[in-house]
């Protein structure tokens, strides 16, 4: 299977993310994710009490396809989620 970056797709920015902040923040939610906060890159910042990234892949794939391009999403257990701005 391709990825989405060979279909084609871009990384989302800031912006592009913060234009779906409604249907994002929803599909947070619905993952059972939490405090969804957003880098300066567009890179959305969660927290999960879910063991692994199963629920960040998800929402990764899920929040790509709202927005039209790729959606990065980490968790704010790891150092690159220093100085998110809230969602």
């Amino acid at each position: 299977m391709a990825s989405r970056v060979a279909l084609g797709k871009h990384k989302a920015n800031r912006d592009e993310v913060l234009a779906h902040r409604a249907e994002v923040q929803r599909l947070v939610g619905a993952l059972g994710l939490e405090n969804p906060r957003i880098r300066d890159d567009g890179t959305l910042i969660v927290h999960s009490y879910e063991a692994g990234y199963r629920a960040t892949a998800r929402l990764a794939a899920m929040a790509s396809d709202v927005v039209g391009k790729d959606v990065h999403v980490i968790t704010d257990d790891v150092p690159g989620a220093a100085g998110a701005q809230e969602f």
